[in-house]
């Protein structure tokens, strides 16, 4: 390589490549951890080009903002922050899986092997706007992925400027879907189809009652044990929940879905011979658990897809919106319509805190609200404390 140049003012090395006929300059970056000098390259057709370069890298070092640029590819900084949790156990195995599908949506799309330098504020949105026919729910987890990786290339100066400021979450084109509690008669046909039905032909109908009349996630009741169910003293200790590892294979966890979902809870008097059948039915098995398919665990999937088949073909109900979690919400409703408050739901429902409670049930207490205040008005009227027309 013919090298013919100068070392200007400040500004870095330049000389001319003759035999790739472009010119170089470079430049003082730092010292290495031995003491050694860091250089750094740029290149340019022409001498002016190179030498504007290195002023400009000139000044964005003197001011702070200078990044180096280091290949990095977006998605290995999710798959990093990941991983991160997942080691100081601030994840499950089951949130662990559900981030390497959400990661993995955006790793099969063309950002998937961009550098994050390379990737502007128009690549992400064009990208989010593309999810529109997915939930609310799925688009918003993607787009927490795009900020927690953002904020973390600002912090280790992998970029100068976060696009993430400027990029608008879309909104999805689905309607979103609202968990409805059964209607009252259909819960009283539901219930007598279980009671009528045995446990030989209806392996299921246990957990479709516990649920219905207990407030328990599907989860909580297929991982409860003999040991959680105190018949003497009617009494139901929630302490564990079915969930996923990191390949999405149902395992036993270790706690509930939330700190809050550890619980005690009375058991009605009409569950009683439910829990006691149940029990006497139950094989042995190695965590001594009530529900279990052949000595492995249920599978949610399992239980839906035959309450659904109830509804349709025993019930003659359209089982469209039909599955275990509704017998939770119908739970819930009911006890509100019962005049429960918010507070006490909150602890038998499991929920982290009480406005999880007012914001699953918002239409529930504001009928309640309703009926209310519809009694104190008629209690008003009777004892003819109602206003007087004044216009007259």
């Amino acid at each position: 390589m013919k090298r013919k140049g100068r070392r200007g003012n400040g500004e870095g090395t330049i000389f001319e490549d003759t035999k790739n006929k472009r010119w170089i300059g470079q430049y003082v970056f730092g010292i290495s951890p031995e003491g050694k000098t860091i250089r750094k390259s740029v290149y340019g057709k022409t001498k002016k080009e190179v030498l504007n370069k290195l002023n400009d890298i000139k000044y964005k070092i003197n001011n702070g903002t200078y990044v180096e640029k280091n290949g990095i590819e977006l998605v290995k900084i999710m798959e990093d922050i990941r991983e991160e949790k997942f080691a100081s156990n601030t994840i499950s195995g089951g949130q662990y899986a559900r981030l390497k599908w959400t990661i993995n949506k955006i790793k099969n799309s063309k950002l998937g092997n961009m550098k994050i330098q390379d990737i502007t504020k128009n690549d992400v949105q064009e990208f989010l706007n593309s999810l529109k026919d997915l939930s609310d729910s799925y688009i918003k987890k993607i787009y927490e992925q795009f900020i927690q990786a953002y904020h973390r290339a600002e912090i280790k100066k992998y970029i100068t400027y976060n696009p993430m400021y400027e990029v608008i979450k879309p909104k999805s084109n689905k309607q979103t879907k609202i968990v409805k509690a059964l209607d009252i008669n259909v819960q009283k046909s539901f219930t007598e189809y279980l009671n009528k039905v045995n446990i030989q032909n209806e392996p299921y109908k246990n957990i479709f009652l516990i649920q219905m009349y207990m407030g328990l996630r599907i989860g909580e009741v297929l991982a409860l044990s003999k040991e959680s169910i105190d018949l003497e003293n009617k009494i139901l200790y929630v302490k564990r929940t079915l969930t996923n590892d990191k390949e999405f294979a149902t395992i036993l966890g270790n706690k509930t879905k939330t700190y809050a979902g550890n619980r005690t809870l009375p058991i009605p008097e009409f569950l009683v011979p439910i829990f006691k059948e149940q029990v006497k039915y139950t094989n042995e098995n190695l965590h001594n658990l009530i529900f279990t398919n052949n000595d492995t665990y249920i599978i949610t999937s399992a239980v839906n897809k035959e309450l659904k088949r109830i509804f349709k073909e025993e019930l003659n109900v359209n089982p469209i919106n039909i599955s275990s979690h509704c017998l939770r919400h119908t739970y819930g409703t009911r006890c509100i319509e019962a005049g429960m408050t918010a507070v006490v739901l909150q602890r038998l429902m499991g929920h982290r805190d009480v406005t999880v409670t007012l914001n699953t049930y918002t239409s529930v207490f504001n009928k309640f609200k309703e009926d209310e205040l519809e009694k104190v008005n008629n209690y008003l009227n009777n004892n003819q404390l109602n206003f007087v027309n004044s216009s007259n």
